[in-house]
């Protein structure tokens, strides 16, 4: 009967990029809840720089557990759209503030259905708290819903849900980091016990 750790060829890389993703998100998060007046002004700034790292430390990801990781193309193609939406809010930054909105939801929306793909694999790799990140997932797709059904009903509502969708997003990073953890310690010793 084949385990997780057959499947496992190799350990899992770059586990701890993923920390430093929820990280910068929580922290865009907290930074726009106490300053929510001036949050939805400067919106657009963190929105594009923190998807830019987003991007390139996902892509970092990809790439380096292209043979390791079955989901990695998702892992690739979340950081290209991460990447690309960030350059183009960057390129842009007098981009109304009505468009906003929509761009987050939309990118929200992706993130949500990408966290719940990524549950199915910890769940397939024997991660016994799976359940929590499609938790994480349906929770973000929501608040996307959330932002496109009333993306007008005002600037300060706006900041709190976009930084309750970020702090979500945050969270899942994190837990997701220390899965990744595990998965990378259990790969390195089952390789080191094929090796004796």
């Amino acid at each position: 009967m084949k385990t997780i750790l057959d499947e496992l060829k190799q350990e899992v890389k770059n586990w701890w990029l993923s920390l430093i993703l929820g990280i910068l998100y929580i922290v865009v998060a907290l930074s726009l809840m106490f300053s929510p007046f001036s949050g939805y002004a400067i919106l657009s700034i963190l929105f594009s720089i923190s998807m830019l790292f987003s991007g390139l430390l996902e892509i970092a990801f990809a790439v380096s557990n292209r043979k390791t990781v079955s989901s990695w193309g998702w892992y690739l193609a979340g950081g290209i759209i991460d990447m690309i939406l960030g350059f183009y809010l960057m390129a842009y930054p007098a981009l109304s503030m009505e468009v906003i909105p929509f761009i987050i939801a939309f990118w929200l929306m992706f993130r949500g259905f990408s966290s719940i793909g990524y549950s199915m694999d910890l769940k397939r790799y024997g991660t016994k708290d799976w359940g929590w990140y499609i938790a994480f997932g349906i929770i973000a797709v929501i608040c996307s819903l959330i932002i496109l059904w009333q993306p007008a009903v005002g600037a300060i509502y706006a900041v709190y849900m976009i930084s309750f969708a970020f702090l979500i997003i945050g969270f899942f990073r994190i837990m997701l980091s220390f899965e990744l953890k595990n998965l990378h310690k259990r790969g390195k010793e089952h390789i080191e016990t094929g090796k004796e």
